[in-house]
């Protein structure tokens, strides 16, 4: 999972150990995405076929990919940064003129001649979020690429209404006050930042729920609504709590992570009583298992982490995600 890059704790000159690059590649995150996609896809008794993992993974990958090197231009002249933004710090020209616009052209052709449509309405409006969220967090520290992901969600919202069941009248009307939206944003008459409702590590953990959950949203057809809506938020807490430490771990901060822990923990077990108590589908059992397991983890992964580098502790949180998922199956 990702996190703020820290002021300081750099270590660029030193060799990268092995058991970093996958996280200095952001190769962690696909993983967790897919892994937890094919959880749920279990839990539902419905099959995904390869391309939705390898969608998924890759857009994941290109959206860290775009984080982390939007990251270096916000950071200082001379500023410390840490092993795995120093990395793309290096390499960031290849990055946004080679890898990330060749992932882009893939996952566009997958878009439009391999993923179901319905999954690719949800990925759309999805994708929208996520540019949001990229215009608000990463890409503050350049005007240009602030507006290039204001742009890529106005495009997608304009796709997404266009798609909605409502009359043409309405469909209209939504898409020119988004219209108007961005362009006051670009005017610089309005600004869009997440953070003044939700902070960065929450908004990130939703985002990344629902984009684990977005196929098996599609395929399993709930017949109500409260089921995709716990089973996102069961993950969005569960991440919350990775990225939530993460960084309280890296800015050595004093803000207590506990309560949040706890919080996820009351959830969680709330979940589990209202399945054994057949007012929840059997579904969230599997899910909700794995949860349970995670945070257990995490917070064992927490309560030693004082003792670990930042490097070692983003690692171990990280397992600590993907560790328990064999719960889902008992």
């Amino acid at each position: 999972m990702n996190a703020p890059p820290p002021d300081s704790d750099s270590t660029p000159d030193q060799p990268t150990p092995w058991w970093l690059w996958p996280h200095v590649l952001s190769l962690e995150a696909p993983l967790v995405a897919v892994l937890w996609q094919r959880v749920l896809a279990q839990a539902h008794g419905v099959r995904l076929t390869p391309m939705l993992d390898a969608g998924l993974a890759l857009a994941c990958w290109l959206i860290y990919l775009a984080d982390r090197t939007l990251d270096t231009f916000s950071a200082k002249p001379g500023s410390a940064l840490d092993t795995r933004h120093a990395f793309y710090r290096r390499h960031r020209r290849v990055l946004l003129l080679g890898v990330m616009p060749a992932a882009a052209s893939w996952l566009v052709w997958a878009a439009f001649y391999v993923i179901p449509e319905g999954i690719l309405w949800q990925a759309a409006g999805l994708s929208m979020l996520v540019a949001l969220y990229l215009a608000s967090w990463a890409a503050q520290g350049s005007r240009v690429s602030r507006d290039v992901f204001l742009c890529a969600a106005g495009l997608g919202g304009i796709l997404l209404i266009s798609r909605m069941p409502l009359p043409a009248g309405y469909r209209f009307a939504l898409s020119l006050i988004l219209l108007v939206a961005m362009v006051l944003s670009f005017l610089r008459q309005i600004d869009i930042r997440l953070g003044q409702w939700l902070p960065k590590e929450y908004t990130a953990a939703l985002l990344f729920a629902l984009g684990c959950s977005t196929s098996t949203r599609f395929l399993a057809m709930p017949e109500t609504i409260l089921e995709p809506v716990l089973e996102s938020l069961l993950l969005a807490a569960l991440f919350a709590c990775n990225l939530h430490g993460i960084s309280t771990h890296e800015k050595n901060s004093k803000r207590s992570h506990a309560p949040l822990v706890l919080g996820a923990l009351v959830f969680t077990l709330a979940v589990r009583w209202l399945v054994e108590g057949g007012l929840l589908e059997n579904s969230l059992r599997g899910p909700s298992q794995a949860v349970l397991g995670a945070l257990v983890l995490h917070a064992v992964v927490q309560r030693a982490g004082k003792g670990l580098s930042t490097d070692a502790y983003r690692v171990l949180a990280d397992l600590a995600l993907i560790l328990p998922l064999p719960l889902a199956w008992l």
